[in-house]
């Protein structure tokens, strides 16, 4: 494991005859690093940093660089000479070992990149920063710095890092986001000037509490959840709650989803620790979504879980929730617990007696033919059955598209009364 800091790099302001930043002591977490003109170089001692990948173009303050992680002045000069004379980039390699000098590890690295003022160097400076970010491994903790530089590139490496964490088989660790406020500065009680750092790590955890909600409410994928809420200080019958739920949801288990869902009262959303900001900002939002499915009846309870896996296009998951529901509406009509397997197969008995019907304008007979149709569909799904043994012809493509009528049909059947019949004795 390795601590990275990915920092950019900018052109500075004029000096007489050289570019620099301005020197100024920093402050990050209570403690302040004096006569600094580079965020990297602070952050680099304060964090203990193992590799440094600074990005920058040709015209940037290589030389400033060089000088602060302790080189030769005279050979800053040069380098600031050789940057504006020579079409070449050796100085990077020089500049380059004075880093991994400094910070006692190889592996640190200098890019030049296009100003980005135009969409082809845009996406020459993407192939870069796409570069640095294949050089990170798993167990790496990742630091950005966005404080120098134009501002296009401290948004490049912020996307970057979201855009490396949605596409890799896991996610960049970025433990810090940090930005030196120099125009924040204030004086110090012996005159000094002291710049703030900030740690914009937040905005990255909202980005990831918002995809984690996302992921529950439209694909009911809880999982990302669960480690968030897993890495908060909450209580545990919060935790485990809330765990309960997830995992009720994404096995479609309706017995499951009841009873996590009673367990989860109101002041399951009363999130304990006042530092959770993020908690108490989407504890609503999770609450509203929960609220969904506080349905006591079981039919009315899969009719909602159907049409939740429609409009979030899990059409599989909807037709196999919604094959149950006349069933249990049977069962509910007349008096029998819908979780008990006789009483299901006497409801479905009761189907087949009513399709079977030669009243072709009995209201009985069509729901019938209804949920025939959306149960052979059912079984093509779950059987994975081939062409030839298929239940139903409908095609993948009608199936999806008829699902909502299917469902509005269904829904519409708890105005009619069916009287169960019981299958005869063998």
């Amino acid at each position: 494991m390795a601590k990275i800091l990915i920092s950019s790099l900018g052109t500075g302001s004029r000096d007489q005859n050289t570019r620099c930043y301005k020197t100024t002591d920093y402050e990050i977490e209570g403690k302040i690093y004096k006569n600094k003109t580079l965020i990297a170089d602070v952050l680099c001692n304060h964090i203990g940093i193992d590799k440094l990948f600074l990005v920058g173009t040709k015209d940037s303050v290589w030389d400033s660089v060089y000088e602060e992680f302790g080189g030769d002045r005279q050979i800053a000069v040069q380098i600031d000479t050789d940057k504006r004379n020579k079409n070449d980039t050796e100085f990077l390699r020089i500049v380059k070992e004075q880093i991994q000098n400094k910070l006692g590890e190889s592996g640190s690295e200098c890019y030049i990149i296009k100003y980005g003022i135009n969409e082809d160097e845009l996406w020459s400076n993407f192939d870069k920063y796409l570069q640095i970010m294949n050089d990170i491994s798993k167990d790496d903790e990742v630091y950005l710095d966005i404080t120098h530089s134009f501002r296009s590139l401290s948004l490049m490496s912020f996307v970057m890092s979201e855009f490396c964490a949605n596409t890799r088989d896991y996610n960049l660790n970025i433990k810090g986001v940090y930005y030196g406020m120099f125009e924040a500065s204030k004086k110090s009680e012996d005159g000094r000037t002291i710049a703030p750092i900030v740690n914009l790590k937040m905005f990255f955890e909202l980005l990831e509490w918002s995809k984690a909600i996302k992921n529950l409410k439209y694909y009911g994928n809880g999982y990302e959840l669960i480690a968030l809420i897993n890495k908060s200080k909450q209580p545990e019958k919060i935790k485990n709650s809330y765990m309960d739920f997830s995992y009720a949801l994404s096995m479609s288990d309706i017995s499951a989803i009841q009873k996590s869902v009673r367990s989860l009262s109101k002041d399951i959303f009363d999130f304990s620790d006042p530092k959770e900001h993020i908690l108490k900002i989407i504890a609503n939002d999770i609450k509203d979504f929960i609220d969904i499915f506080r349905i006591d009846k079981i039919s009315d309870l899969q009719i909602e879980l159907a049409s939740w896996y429609a409009e979030n296009k899990n059409f599989a998951m909807a037709y196999m929730t919604l094959a149950e529901v006349v069933p249990s509406l049977i069962c509910e009509q007349n008096g029998k617990d819908p979780a008990d397997r006789d009483a299901r197969e006497n409801a479905k008995y009761t189907l087949r007696k009513y399709k079977g019907s030669k009243n072709y304008n009995s209201e009985h007979k069509k729901a019938a033919e209804i949920y025939f149709k959306v149960n052979n569909i059912r079984i093509n799904i779950a059987h994975k059955l081939v062409e030839g043994d298929q239940r139903s012809n409908s095609y993948p493509r009608n199936s999806a598209n008829n699902i909502l009528i299917y469902i509005d049909q269904i829904k519409a059947m708890k105005k009619i009364h069916f009287k169960l019949q019981e299958r005869p004795l063998r």
